[in-house]
């Protein structure tokens, strides 16, 4: 009879070696250095799908607003 695995264990996402390692400076060049990597893949999204990067049209909380709730 099969019964799947034999040694069942929880998933774990991290060892238990790796949790007790202390978390990542904010400095870290390697935070930095993903973080522009995905602003530049912004970026690039932008430009394959062809939106404007800075000349979108700029609207007031006003504008925006009565678009829900028409004031006139």
């Amino acid at each position: 009879m099969m019964t799947g695995r034999q040694a069942r264990a929880p998933l774990q996402f991290l060892p238990d070696e790796a949790r007790s390692l202390p978390p990542p400076k904010l400095t870290d060049p390697r935070l930095a250095f993903a973080g522009f990597l995905g602003y530049c893949s912004g970026l690039i999204d932008n430009a394959i799908r062809r939106r404007p990067v800075m000349s979108a049209d700029k609207k007031t909380y006003r504008e925006v607003f009565e678009e829900f709730h028409p004031v006139r």
